[in-house]
């Protein structure tokens, strides 16, 4: 195929997308409206609830604030928008006959985003979306009359018993058809068991987490489906993302609409809730913000459709999306920079002055945390029972702690993440494109991106505004004099209490001194007080010394 500009290439093509309501999805949808005004149709994929259909839906996310700017300048891009209703979970996406003709007939480029993210899934669930998932949408990739590129989003903490994790597919610990067929043969309750005492690492392997496993699994199977004996081969794309954050510049500087991982830890300390983190400060923070891993997977689609005559049979491209290896941030300059970001754009409510210790030692950090949490929290809670309100304040660090926990394994590792494919992909684009389309690590300073991550977890995640931001800035500066007050009052009181415990010492030491000195010509007094055990309320051990010096 002759190669062509990346916006020209999706000029009157209809896309599909799975996961469009999620973090990433919406900001895909948003730039290929923006970015690629050509596109016919982009179909996304929703699945419905039981009070909302998948219109319903789609008119709830098209009018948050992420799609702004086309409602003002592009209202007809959002007539391009087709929700279909569907599920990954589900046999053939859930999607109906007449949707499915339409899709067949009409999409040449799938990009696959849904997955269920959390950390503590069950193995079914997660085996479900993150395995089965994949596998569903290659399935209805071979349907399509003219596809020309699949982009899977996988993730690149997979494999982690490797210290560096290369631009490959790795072979799994149990084939992934052979898992699914096990999992489908137990209920939940032998599953759940067999999960929980497994050491054997032969059914979660080495992960610290079933998100983890499944998503390697994913991956895997996608390669067997790809090469599947006697049909053509899928144009399939890997982009695997790191811990993927607010964006540096689109949408919308600092856009964010969610607490996992690092974002959660910034917003639980820009409003002085979590003061304590496990966490090396020495080791990579690989964080991506989240319009990087989006440009590549557009770009990713394109070089995928026009190279793939080119490319030998037996590989499928990876692309490591991370900023480890080409412009590490470690979690010390997270911690200040992002600090600095919160003091100088503050959350208007804050419940005490931010800040966050760094803490490698276990028995420090939960020392720490009884400290800096559950002390607070029964502090707060026991002045809003007094108030006759509702405690809250036990259940947010409930909230933070469990989060805190499953961020813990990685923010205690290191490892790292050779990104040469996206530089590759860079060199073939033009500079336009590069403009257009970025995803250069390279080019990101962090000491400046973390001011605009703390600006937009004030904006999207707690929705203040700017305009409050005098009065929020006041508000911290009365924190912080309330925190120095604290500080003292609490010195006071350590200082007073060993001025009281050295001056009963000292006092009841100089009566027995007297005492022994007004006494040193009668040796029977002298000895009938060394022989008791206590006097004065001091032990003989702390008499003996005066002995001997009155001896002298």
């Amino acid at each position: 195929m002759e190669k062509v500009s990346i916006q020209d290439f999706y000029v009157g093509r209809s896309i599909f997308i799975t996961g469009a309501t999620g973090f990433m999805g919406k900001v895909l949808v948003e730039k290929l409206l923006r970015s690629c005004p050509g596109i016919d149709r982009v179909y996304l994929l929703i699945r419905p609830k039981t009070d909302k259909d998948v219109r319903f839906r789609l008119q709830e996310m098209i009018k948050c604030k992420l799609f702004e700017w086309q409602r003002q300048n592009q209202p007809d891009a959002l007539k391009k928008l087709v929700p279909i209703s569907g599920d990954v979970s589900l046999p053939d996406l859930g999607i109906s006959f007449s949707d499915m003709q339409e899709l067949v007939a009409n999409v040449s480029v799938v990009f696959h985003s849904a997955a269920r993210v959390k950390f503590d899934d069950d193995l079914r669930s997660a085996i479900n979306s993150n395995v089965k998932g994949p596998k569903r949408v290659a399935t209805f990739c071979r349907q399509l009359k003219d596809l020309k590129a699949l982009v899977h989003v996988s993730t690149t903490y997979n494999n982690l018993e490797k210290e560096d994790i290369d631009e490959e597919i790795y072979p799994t610990s149990l084939d992934p058809q052979k898992l699914l067929d096990l999992v489908d043969c137990m209920d939940d309750k032998l599953l759940a068991s067999i999960t929980k005492q497994d050491t054997s690492g032969r059914l979660v392997g080495t992960s610290p987490n079933v998100y983890a496993y499944t998503k390697a699994l994913g991956e895997h199977l996608l390669q067997d489906l790809t090469f599947e004996s006697g049909k053509q081969r899928l144009p399939l794309a890997i982009v695997r993302p790191s811990m993927v954050t607010a964006a540096v510049q689109e949408p919308l500087p600092g856009w964010i609409d969610n607490f996992n991982g690092p974002s959660g830890t910034l917003a639980g300390t820009s409003k002085g809730l979590i003061q304590i983190v496990r966490v090396d400060p020495e080791l990579i923070a690989d964080i991506i913000p989240v319009d990087f891993p989006i440009n590549l997977m557009i770009a990713a689609a394109w070089d995928e459709a026009t190279c793939c005559a080119n490319k030998s049979s037996d590989q499928i491209r990876v692309y490591n999306c991370s900023s480890g290896s080409l412009n590490p941030i470690i979690w010390r300059d997270f911690r200040n920079w992002g600090l600095g970001g919160v003091h100088e754009f503050p959350c208007k409510e804050i419940m005490r002055y931010p800040n966050i210790k760094l803490q490698t030692n276990r028995l420090l950090f939960n020392i720490e945390i009884v400290l800096y949490h559950h002390v607070p929290a029964l502090f707060f809670d026991t002045i809003a029972l007094l108030c006759g309100r509702k405690p809250f304040v036990a259940r947010l660090f409930k909230r933070a702690h469990k989060m805190m926990s499953c961020l813990e394994f990685y923010t205690m590792r290191e490892w790292n993440f050779p990104s040469q494919n996206p530089v590759l992909l860079m060199d073939k684009m033009s500079v336009q494109e590069k403009n257009t389309f970025n995803f250069d690590v390279r080019k990101i300073d962090w000491e400046t991106y973390m001011t605009t991550f703390a600006v937009g977890v004030r904006e999207y995640l707690f929705k203040d505004d700017l305009s409050s931001i005098h009065a929020a800035r006041k508000n911290l500066n009365r924190m912080k004099l309330l925190r120095m007050v604290v500080r003292c009052v609490i010195l006071g009181l350590m200082l007073l209490f060993f001025y009281v415990l050295w001056t009963k010492f000292t006092t009841e030491t100089s009566s027995i001194v007297s005492f022994l000195f007004q006494n040193r010509y009668n040796s029977s007094t002298v000895q009938d007080i060394f022989e008791n055990e206590t006097f004065c309320g001091l032990k003989s051990t702390h008499i003996l010394p005066l002995k001997s010096a009155l001896e002298l």
